[in-house]
């Protein structure tokens, strides 16, 4: 009978449940008060490092037409850019540019002509232009996200009585008085 005791105490739930008596989560604390530290930009920006270090890896080990690694410095550009401005976004592209060229010539050695072949110059247009809208796009969303909490912070500021409305009504009038041209 305990067996069927211990059946019928049996939810679905415990099957998520982690027991702390079996398990220890001593690295994920600590791993989450090490990355409380650090922004979120700064996370990005980490991740983009260490993804140009594996893709460049990647290539210096495995590199040769067809096997599309180079493609994964499209995931460090846009990392990189996300975390930071469009102009930035384009420098992280030709940085991939360069680690990319850098790394298919590890053996032969790398000069200023292997920028001008037509592969090349197809890269550098791709991540150029990837950093560029990322960033682009990262900018104005953090823009927007500002205005919109602004925008909140005025609403709640509306809903819960702490508006001064006879400090609004002057600055109102003073805006339309015709003395201000």
């Amino acid at each position: 009978m305990p067996f069927v005791q211990a059946f019928a105490d049996f939810r679905i739930v415990y099957l998520f449940a982690i027991r702390t008596d079996r398990v220890s989560n001593a690295g994920v604390s600590s791993a989450a008060r090490l990355l409380a530290g650090i922004t979120i930009p700064q996370q990005l920006l980490i991740a983009s490092a260490l993804t140009y270090g594996l893709v460049f890896a990647l290539l210096v080990e495995y590199g040769r037409p067809g096997l599309g690694i180079g493609e994964g410095f499209f995931v460090a550009v846009i990392l990189a850019a996300a975390a930071t401005s469009a102009s930035l976004g384009a420098l992280a592209g030709l940085g991939a540019l360069f680690l990319y060229e850098l790394a298919i010539h590890h053996r032969t050695g790398l000069v200023f002509g292997d920028f001008a072949h037509a592969p090349a110059l197809t890269r550098l247009v791709a991540y150029v232009s990837a950093g560029l809208v990322t960033g682009f796009l990262a900018q104005r969303l953090r823009l927007m996200l500002a205005e919109s909490l602004s925008m909140l912070e005025e609403l709640s500021d509306i809903a819960y009585g702490r508006v001064d409305w006879a400090s609004l009504d002057s600055a109102r009038a003073q805006d339309a008085s015709p003395d201000r041209v």
